[in-house]
């Protein structure tokens, strides 16, 4: 058995470890606008946090000249919008991700369609599958770097048609969501599902 005090860990190998261990992560692609204009980058550190009201987070690292261009967008502008990353858009979710000059429109790069939201002020991506509006309820600092978890609540909700059955149900496979692996490249894709109903107390 292989066991380590991560302690004694440095920073990459600690991430090593946790990116490799939990895994798939779904990808948040996020779009916010600042005084610099829109931005959109994307997030696999992402998860929903609960309901109500409907609830998801995110993870943001630090740049070595500060704060990423999401996270300040935000304080400027407590709004933005998740996008559920579909394998057809993979590819412009990818150029999102290249580590643009504050100020680039990584949106226009990518080649994304945008379209005004409901509810908040940043664009949501017509390509995408699913956008979720939200709103800022917090931004906590943690770690050593720091990483900014960003909470926010999901104040309108965007599906494509079909997705979406008259019971609230979400046809995944009409998504067509990709997830995060360890790695510079590694995804993954939801090809192989199963079922397995819930026990009950004895066994029943």
């Amino acid at each position: 058995m292989s066991e380590f005090d991560a302690a004694s860990l440095d920073a990459q190998s600690q991430y090593k470890l946790m990116v490799g261990t939990v895994t798939p992560r779904p990808i948040a692609l996020v779009t916010t606008l600042g005084k610099d204009g829109p931005n959109a980058a994307p997030f696999s550190f992402f998860n929903c946090v609960g309901t109500p009201p409907p609830m998801v987070m995110f993870s943001v690292g630090a740049k070595e000249s500060g704060a990423k261009d999401t996270v300040r967008n935000i304080r400027e502008i407590p709004e933005f919008v998740v996008h559920i990353v579909s394998d057809a858009i993979k590819d412009q979710m990818n150029i999102c991700a290249l580590d643009y000059p504050r100020g680039v429109n990584e949106i226009d790069k990518a080649g994304f369609t945008t379209a005004p939201s409901r509810k908040v002020r940043p664009p949501r991506i017509v390509e995408a599958p699913v956008a979720l509006e939200c709103k800022l309820m917090q931004i906590v600092e943690l770690g050593h770097k720091p990483y900014h978890l960003v909470i926010g609540e999901v104040v309108y909700f965007h599906y494509h048609d079909g997705i979406v059955n008259d019971r609230f149900h979400v046809d995944l496979a009409r998504v067509n969501p990709i997830g995060r692996l360890a790695g510079k490249g590694g995804y993954t894709r939801v090809t192989d599902r199963f079922e397995m109903p819930r026990l009950k107390l004895g066994g029943e």
